[in-house]
């Protein structure tokens, strides 16, 4: 089995083997007491499936994590998959990111190996985008992070890490004699995945747990009407 896969270790978009999975199922029970009181109603399932993969290039893995639940579906009756990129940290590009912001991350993603001051730098233009895209006020990158806090869009914490952004790419801006070991490039990648977590897919991911709710109480009290 093969899938083509940008590897974010080293840049390339390339058709990677799948050199091991592993499946896992589970079933629940869902009781409803005034309808039978001695067996379940229904049952519902829930499945996840990690996949392997290695890159022919770099010869580096990534490792993706696949999901659902039986009751999201699609109109046709089959389960949406939900598709997560677990590792390398930060590759995981979710669909709630902006096509402007993903974009520009994904830039600094592919030179990550290959610069690590213009993967900074990328890295800066992409929380830009992301500021712009929100709304944010400021002169600089660290004012506007610091105005998306203010907001309540950001949490306290990320003052430091917008401080330790900001002081990198100042570094690699200026052409600092500086150099911009793996580990630290990996860091501000982090970093700005991190960012990017607390602006887009955790909301959404909030949103759509919400929703879950919301349907699950709808259909509780429509059986209970029944």
């Amino acid at each position: 089995m093969e899938k083509v896969i940008t590897c974010n270790h080293c840049g390339n978009k390339t058709s990677m083997k799948q050199v091991a999975n592993h499946n896992l199922t589970e079933t629940e029970d869902v009781w409803d007491y005034n309808y039978d009181p001695f067996k379940p109603a229904y049952n519902t399932s829930y499945g996840r499936t990690w996949y392997l993969y290695l890159c022919p290039v770099c010869k580096e893995i990534t490792v993706e994590k696949h999901s659902w639940f039986s009751e999201e579906t699609e109109p046709n009756g089959a389960p949406i998959i939900n598709e997560e990129v677990l590792y390398p940290s930060g590759a995981d590009n979710e669909h709630f990111i902006p096509k402007g912001v993903k974009d520009a991350f994904d830039a600094a993603i592919k030179v990550r190996n290959l610069d690590g001051a213009i993967c900074i730098l990328a890295l800066r233009r992409a929380l830009e985008k992301m500021c712009k895209q929100k709304g944010a006020k400021g002169n600089d990158l660290f004012t506007k992070l610091k105005d998306l806090q203010d907001k309540h869009i950001l949490p306290p914490i990320m003052n430091e890490i917008s401080y330790i952004l900001r002081k990198e790419g100042n570094s690699a801006a200026h052409a600092d004699e500086i150099e911009f070991d793996p580990e630290t490039v990996n860091l501000m990648i982090e970093f700005t995945h991190t960012i990017f977590n607390y602006v887009y897919t955790l909301p959404e991911k909030i949103n759509k747990a919400q929703e879950r709710f919301k349907k699950h109480e709808f259909e509780s009290a429509n059986e209970v009407k029944a």
